[in-house]
């Protein structure tokens, strides 16, 4: 007996409980039991995840990913050997990544690949590029621009014969070899020699591409960064659907960059070179006029140069060597002035850094050249991305702007200082020469004129000296960039990965079954055990018993205890009908009253079933159908409507008329009869109570079907009457919060007998697995009831597992 000790508290919980259509409460044994119900529904989902995934990786283009380790490094023999300034060889890892990262490389390394035609093989769904793979080359003359990137078809017929498509329109059929002339191209389809097996019939396409385009498309693939700063170790990476191509992109840039670098640097020395071989025409003139002025003063004066004048000689050849040494840097200051206002916008920073080398400011004015070239190679990187006039752009000529007016300013300086060092010299020069104005003027002259030689012949041995060494360190110039882990041809995609997939989708049907297993139970409003009603229930009230659902067909009569006495369900009404005495223990006739909150809940059938079964111990029973708006009975019994309970009431006919027989012994009853206007009245006219007085005479029990006392209250009368008011909820159709009913039946209208009746509970492994569920045991009532595997053998159902089971095992042993 489910009970409550405050009735006064209850009826206010009653009042104010809300109906919901969401489940509030936390029960993990109804999360298990939805888990176990609808466990297929979620492999379905699970395999369904699994099978789209599969789809897309069956028809998703893999991606590969060929990758190769390059070590920054240069080194110059000649130059260590000769110690050569080593300007140029200042290098820094970062500028070597954005070099190689450039599009200007990028399109270099692309070009000596054979990007300029790609081949296609035509699938139903996939296209697949043929590089290096195709069995054919194409020879090609553009006569207009517009072709570039447009799809051509060949269809080969025969191996000497095709169909030529220009996109989908068909242009002609040609031979082998034979050009294709249009006023826009001209083609010829050239057979491989090794490949010329593999022409088939399948629909191979191409198109001509454009270097820039593809570069445009191909460097968002490519990915370089350093993987150890301190060994000067880079790695790169590029992306494509064909493997083959991957290899050869990486390392057709690592070799053009190495190509690349050669280039540049022995460009600097080239540089040198060729000022080096300006300066030495220029002193070889001046060296020859010096030694003809010599010669001409000799023979002038027929002066032989005997005379010594050692001293003077030597001090003022020192200053002179001075003054010559300060007038070369002076020229060559104003030189890189020169070159700086007159090419403002395209500075040869090779040729200015060869200008000022072997200086004595050299250092710190190649240290803002260098600077000044970093710049230059920014805004020529910036110019394959934006355009000229551009914010990004705007800003680094501004820098450059800058660097220009630093290294000026520089130059000026040092220049001045340069000036005040000559004024200098010269001052001492004039006084050294007043000290020898004594000396006479024939020999002063020809003193002054081999100072003059002496200083031309060392200066011209110097570039020469200069001129060899740079020779050979360009000669001498190796790149020392090498390639430590050479690029290969992948073999597994790096996506879409098949397993990280399968995976994910795996994850994707858990997560979803999950969110589904959720929405159901937070959904879950439907009664699925006698747990549910106790739990809700603020009443006393008893549990008569627990009815399974009906597996097979239920008859027109819905009478199923006589089909299969042995049955489970005909043992859940036995069970029934013994919980009855527990309600009321006095003897006599007995008046059953069972309805439910709405229609489709099982009242009839239990109301028909509970008669059946105890007419089957011997009482004498009577069913009848109050339920005049939609009355069942007589379509159970297959009987005419005619005349019944309505007629009744009326006292249009008598109770004797009206009785039917069933085809079960001791089993009667009255249909409804014709639908009244107002069935209400009649039932609470007070005819209601002597007919049921009257048949009481007759039968040992007067089972009353009702009307769904949730949508009328003309159950009301009876239910008040009835020895054995019966409350019937269906499960996962009756919901939640139809218990309210039930509290008030109980609280309102004070029906302290009222019991419930919990039918069409499933059995077996999609049992609800309550404290009062079925999925183990059934009959709950006042402390009786039933076990399922009570009486192992007993029931139908098992004899029949037990015949199959001893049939199989008969024929293992015949067998054996």
């Amino acid at each position: 007996m489910q009970e409550n000790s405050n009735p006064s508290n209850t009826q206010e919980a009653v009042k104010s409980r809300k109906h919901t259509t969401f489940n509030t409460e936390s029960d993990p044994i109804l999360f298990l039991h939805l888990l176990r119900k609808n466990f297929r529904w979620f492999l379905l989902i699970i395999i369904s995840c699994i099978v789209a995934v599969l789809i897309y990786l069956r028809y998703t283009v893999p991606v590969y990913e060929s990758h190769l380790t390059f070590q920054v490094g240069t080194l110059n023999t000649a130059n260590q050997l000769l110690n050569v300034d080593n300007f140029h060889e200042a290098n820094s890892i970062e500028k070597d990544i954005e070099i190689l990262k450039s599009q200007l490389l990028f399109k270099r390394a692309l070009s000596k690949l054979p990007l300029a035609v790609s081949y296609y093989n035509k699938g139903k769904i996939l296209n697949h590029e043929l590089y290096k793979s195709s069995p054919f080359e194409l020879e090609y003359k553009i006569k207009d621009s517009t072709i570039i990137g447009r799809q051509f078809g060949v269809s080969f017929k025969e191996i000497n014969s095709y169909d030529f498509y220009e996109g989908e329109e068909f242009v002609g059929s040609y031979s082998i070899n034979e050009l294709v002339v249009t006023n826009r191209y001209q083609f010829k389809i050239i057979p491989k020699k090794d490949k010329v097996n593999e022409i088939n019939s399948e629909y191979i396409y191409f198109t001509i591409n454009d270097l820039d385009r593809v570069t445009s498309n191909y460097i968002n693939r490519l990915s370089v960064f350093p993987l150890n700063a301190s060994a000067k170790t880079i790695n790169i990476a590029f992306q494509d659907y064909n493997p083959q191509k991957t290899k050869d992109v990486v390392t057709a840039l690592a070799n053009e960059y190495i190509n690349y670098d050669i280039e540049e640097r022995s460009k600097s020395s080239k540089k040198v070179l060729e000022f080096v071989d300006s300066q030495l025409n220029k002193y070889y003139n001046k060296l020859k006029l010096s030694e003809n002025k010599i010669q001409e003063f000799q023979k002038d004066h027929n002066f032989k140069g005997e005379q010594s004048y050692e001293t003077y000689f030597e001090r003022t050849s020192k200053l002179e060597d001075q003054t010559i040494d300060i007038e070369l840097q002076i020229n060559v200051l104003e030189e890189i002035t020169k070159a700086i206002n007159n090419e403002l916008k395209d500075i040869d920073v090779y040729k200015l850094l060869s200008i000022v080398s072997g200086t004595e400011y050299s250092q710190g004015i190649s240290s803002l050249i260098t600077e000044l070239k970093a710049l230059l190679l920014q805004k020529e990187n910036m110019l394959y991305e934006v355009t000229n006039n551009s914010e990004a752009i705007n800003s680094v000529d501004y820098k450059i702007k800058i660097q220009k007016k630093i290294l000026i300013e520089s130059i000026n300086s040092v220049t001045f200082n340069l000036s005040k060092q000559k004024e200098s010299i010269l001052k001492k020069v004039n006084e050294l020469e007043k000290e020898f104005l004594n000396v006479p003027a024939n020999e002063l002259e020809y003193a002054r004129l081999q100072r003059v030689l002496s200083i031309d012949e060392k200066f011209f041995s110097l570039l020469m000296e200069k001129r060899t060494e740079y020779s050979i360190s360009e000669a001498g110039f190796v790149s020392q960039h090498t390639v430590l882990d050479r690029a290969e041809v992948p073999q597994l995609p790096i996506s879409p990965q098949k397993n990280l997939f399968i995976i994910f989708s795996i994850v994707v049907g858990l997560i979803l079954s999950f969110i589904l297993l959720l929405i159901l139970y937070l959904l879950k409003n439907t009664i699925s055990s006698i747990d549910d009603i106790v739990r809700r229930s603020y009443a006393t009230f008893g549990i008569l018993g627990i009815i399974p659902k009906y597996k097979h067909d239920i008859p027109v009569s819905q009478l199923v205890v006589n089909k299969n006495p042995k049955s489970i369900i005909a043992e859940s009404f036995r069970v029934v009908r013994s919980n009855l005495q527990f309600i009321s223990e006095e003897k006599g006739k007995k008046v059953i009253a069972i309805t439910s909150t709405i229609s489709g809940e099982g009242k009839t059938f239990c109301a028909i079933n509970i008669a059946g079964i105890i007419a089957y111990s011997g009482k004498k029973v009577v069913i009848l159908d109050l339920d005049m708006r939609k009355p069942k009975i007589h379509l159970g019994f297959g009987v005419s409507n005619d005349k019944g309970m309505s007629t009744i009431l009326i006292g249009k006919t008598q109770i004797d008329e009206c009785i039917h027989n069933s085809e079960l012994e001791n089993l009667d009853f009255i249909t409804s009869g014709p639908v009244p206007p107002n069935p209400s009245e009649l039932i609470i006219s007070g005819k209601l109570v002597e007919v049921v007085d009257e048949l009481k005479n007759s039968y040992d029990y007067v089972i009353v079907d009702n009307p769904p006392i949730g949508l009328v209250s003309d159950a009301m009368e009876m239910l008040k009457r009835a020895d054995y008011p019966i409350y019937v909820f269906k499960s996962e159709y009756s919901k939640k919060y139809f218990v309210n009913n039930l509290d008030k039946l109980v609280l309102d209208n004070n029906i302290t007998k009222l019991s419930i009746i919990l039918n069409s509970i499933e059995t077996g492994a999609n049992a609800y697995g309550g404290k009062y569920g079925y999925g183990t045991a059934y009959g709950y009532g006042y402390g009786y009831g039933y076990g399922y595997g009570y009486g192992y053998g007993y029931y139908a159902e098992d004899e029949q597992k037990m015949n199959k089971k001893s049939f199989i095992s008969k024929f293992k042993k015949r067998k054996k």
